[in-house]
């Protein structure tokens, strides 16, 4: 184990920090993460919006002539238009005159309702894709960020965050587009409204609006702590899961089960008392408005039936008026819902954008072939210091040494002493803070680091497996199709786990288990050197592969690996000294420097290192 990086400031007070101060700056943010084709896709919902709402326009102004004919026999014959289509339809009764209006009306209605439709379709369809640019975007994001962020950050606080792109998905996009939607469809029915009746319809608007407003102030504060608290909890529910079945062993053996279902149940709490809030808060407003509607309405009729003309000349105005009331007030609740939403999610919102936000690699901007680095000689640190970042002291200083090719070298120290730092710079997974890394003289750069990487192979001490079968597992990473049957096997061979392999009833097709559970720890690392001898590097790395093993299953795979050949160069890391014993040269590492060096024979004689031997 190398030296412990700092802890990483977390990724927002509990979550993420907020690249951007307002939630407008954010999705103007977002925008550059959407492809071209679906800014476009967005441009022709945006049509299909309006054309929504022309249909809404057409359907609350139709009813003021509809009911007018009706309640007024003569009213058709005072309009130039409607008497030419009555007399194009050949209709002369009020009654067949009645029934074409209606026609009209339902046919205007039903256009309106396919229009709906349509758009529900397409803004749901549009908003989807969009989240799936967003997935993708994130999680190419994460994995092409370097190794520095990855051991900076905890883990569960990123699987959080790619998690979150659903829940902002779900919880403010698609509200967004519905507030959207309904806020323009709200402004074309109220344009109709004010022809109608200007007065009443402006004094109507305004109260509703008021209330909203009032509203909206008074409870903006507590949205954001709400979502705040959402953002936190959430991540913290899954650190919590986390812990609990990746120690699940621990877990039972311990019987500590309650703990963790005591602080999943204190964050859950806490999660879905903020939800409650925040829902209660979008929902609240509707109760008030739909009563001040009722009213309103009342008192209209009142005033409208008194006034010239009585009921007949109020009853088409005040249809018209209630129809668009009654399209109108959940309008303006779906628009205020889908802002207590975006509140009720901005920290979430923020999250995403962090990890959006992080720097794109020069492979994603623009991926090349990489720069040819050849190894024939040896590898060499000159003066190789490194930090990590926010560190107060050098976890690698200074070090000096050479790797000819071919060589079996061993870096052994007590656990943070360094020397796995030391192997995640031979493999540019970082970078030296000063000093250079030389290849056959040639300095290891960031534009040569793949062409390198491409000749390493590593075995970590927990390999990870994933639950498909061996050959998979082998060949990890490569396309099922495009795997090579004849060199997974001699790669088997070489590890001595052929035999094995062979003697289960699927063969190469026998399936792991998660994490590799259905096999021993000594399969599992030789799974992972196959593994690496499939790739065919020019390095295999060793780092602690060996350390949890039994001394005699650690002898059977040190044997394995020394039968590879001369050809591969071999980095070991270890801390106890007899797994290094035959290693050409071994470097003792101690707070990040090279104390010592020489073979198992010299290194024995040095008493601060033959406490290491056991």
């Amino acid at each position: 184990m190398s030296a412990a990086p700092p802890a990483a400031a977390p990724f927002s007070d509990g979550a993420m920090t907020q690249p951007v101060s307002s939630i407008w700056q954010g999705l103007l943010q977002l925008y550059q993460f959407v492809s071209p084709r679906r800014r476009w896709q967005g441009l022709l919902v945006l049509a299909i919006m309006i054309a929504g709402a022309l249909a809404e326009l057409l359907t609350v102004g139709s009813v003021l002539p509809f009911l007018a004919f009706i309640t007024d026999p003569e009213a058709a014959s005072r309009h130039q238009a409607a008497r030419w289509l009555l007399s194009s339809l050949n209709v002369h009764s009020h009654a067949d005159a009645v029934t074409v209006f209606a026609g009209i009306f339902c046919v205007i209605a039903l256009a309106a309702a396919a229009v709906r439709v349509l758009l529900a379709w397409a803004s749901q369809k549009f908003m989807f894709r969009v989240g799936y640019d967003l997935g993708v975007a994130m999680y190419s994001r994460v994995l092409f960020q370097p190794y520095s962020f990855h051991v900076a950050h905890n883990s569960s606080q990123i699987l959080a965050g790619v998690n979150k792109v659903q829940q902002v998905l779900n919880n403010m996009m698609l509200p967004l587009m519905q507030g959207l939607t309904s806020l323009i469809i709200a402004i074309f029915i109220l344009a109709g409204l004010l022809f109608i009746d200007a007065p009443v319809a402006l004094v109507s608007t305004m109260s509703f609006g008021l209330i909203y407003l009032v509203v909206s102030l008074a409870t903006r504060k507590r949205l954001r702590a709400n979502s705040l608290i959402i953002a936190q909890s959430n991540t913290s529910k899954m650190k919590t899961v986390q812990e609990g079945l990746g120690g699940i062993r621990d877990v039972l053996i311990d019987r500590s089960q309650a703990i963790y279902v005591k602080k999943f149940s204190r964050i859950d709490e806490k999660l879905r008392d903020a939800q409650a809030a925040n829902a209660l808060i979008g929902v609240a407003p509707r109760f008030m408005i739909e009563s001040l509607g009722m009213v309103m309405i009342a008192v209209l009729a009142l005033f409208l039936v008194r006034g010239t003309g009585g009921l007949a000349a109020a009853l088409p105005v005040l249809g018209a008026l209630a129809l668009g009331a009654q399209r109108l007030l959940p309008l303006l609740q779906q628009t205020y819902n889908g802002w207590t939403q975006i509140m009720n999610n901005r920290s979430t919102f923020f999250d995403v954008l962090t990890l959006l936000d992080q720097p794109q690699s020069a492979e994603q901007r623009k991926p090349s072939i990489p720069i040819d680095l050849p190894f024939a000689r040896e590898i060499e640190f000159a003066s190789v210091c490194f930090r990590y970042p926010g560190a107060s002291v050098n976890a690698v200083n200074n070090v000096e040494l050479r790797i000819p090719k071919g060589a079996r070298v061993g870096f052994m120290g007590k656990t943070g002493s360094g020397k796995s730092t030391i192997v995640d710079l031979v493999t540019g997974l970082l970078e030296p803070s000063s000093g250079d890394i030389l290849i056959d003289g040639a300095r290891l750069t960031s534009a040569n680091v793949a062409a390198w990487q491409d000749k390493l192979a590593h075995v970590p001490q927990a390999i990870y497996l994933s639950d498909g079968p061996i050959i998979e597992n082998i060949a990890f990473g490569v396309d099922r199709s495009k795997i090579d049957i004849d060199r997974v096997h001699d790669a088997a061979r070489k590890a001595d786990i052929h035999d094995y392999i062979c003697g289960q009833t699927n063969g190469y097709e026998t399936l792991v288990g998660e994490r590799g559970v259905r096999l021993s720890g000594g399969q599992r690392q030789r799974i992972g050197i196959a593994r690496a001898l499939y790739k065919r590097a020019s390095v295999l790395i060793l780092d602690e592969a060996t350390s949890a093993l039994d001394d005699a299953t650690e002898a059977s795979v040190i044997d394995a690996v020394e039968g590879l050949g001369d050809d591969l160069t071999i980095i070991m890391i270890a801390h106890r000294l007899t797994t290094l014993r035959n290693c050409d040269i071994i470097f003792h590492i101690d707070k990040g420097e090279v104390v010592d060096r020489g073979c198992y024979a010299d290194l024995i004689e040095n008493k601060n290192v033959r406490k290491l031997k056991a």
